[in-house]
């Protein structure tokens, strides 16, 4: 081989030395191909004692099981949705319709509460008190009126959320959204507002007469 030769390789073993030293020097020693998580599995989720975190709570534990049960990722399934072509490619690759994937969204929400219950991560109604009469513009010395124990009785979170996740109509959602990034926040945000609007009803029905129309 000739001198040329030699050199040519001594530069290219130079450099493909110093772009290796660079990507251990930048941690892609540790680099590995992002694999997506498997919606199937039952992810611990830190949940506060505020509506907000609740919802957010059963909105992303929802889509992993709406995913898990359409036999796709959760990146999949949030890239799809927002896009008529894309959504219906996706429901042929999961054997449904729109129409399903739909369902699947609503019955995915309904598992996240049924999981949160489960692990014993949601608050209790007396709890979540606060957050909700901060949405109603109420003052906490108000709020402190209610009985915690009348609160958990007549509003139970689980039953609670579950009366809001059937409220929202999905297919209507999925129509209206052109950003994979929205959905969450648009089903999180329904499932606080129904949320409250039925603590609110329920309360004030079950009420004594001084303090009806407390949160009205």
């Amino acid at each position: 081989m000739s001198a040329r030769g030699l050199t040519l390789i001594a530069a290219a073993l130079i450099l493909s030395a110093a772009l290796l030293a660079f990507q251990l020097v930048s941690g892609g020693a540790d680099f590995v191909p992002a694999r997506s998580a498997d919606p199937c599995e039952d992810r611990d989720r830190a949940v506060k004692a505020d509506l907000e975190s609740v919802g957010e709570a059963v909105v992303l534990t929802g889509i992993d099981a709406a995913a898990c049960e359409l036999g796709v990722t959760r990146e999949r399934l949030l890239l799809a949705l927002p896009y008529p072509e894309e959504r219906a490619a996706l429901a042929r690759e999961a054997g449904t319709d729109e129409a399903g994937l739909a369902r699947a969204i609503h019955d995915g929400l309904r598992t996240g509460v049924d999981r949160l219950e489960d692990n014993d991560q949601l608050p209790t109604a007396s709890a979540l008190l606060p957050s909700i009469g901060d949405q109603l513009g109420i003052p906490q010395n108000l709020v402190d009126l209610v009985p915690d124990g009348v609160v958990d009785e007549l509003v139970p979170t689980a039953d609670v959320l579950r009366w809001a996740v059937d409220q929202i109509d999905v297919t209507a959602v999925l129509a209206d959204l052109d950003d994979p990034d929205a959905l969450e926040a648009t089903l999180r945000d329904a499932l606080v507002q129904g949320a409250v609007d039925e603590v609110r009803e329920r309360i004030e029905e079950g009420l004594p007469g001084p303090l009806q129309g407390l949160l009205g």
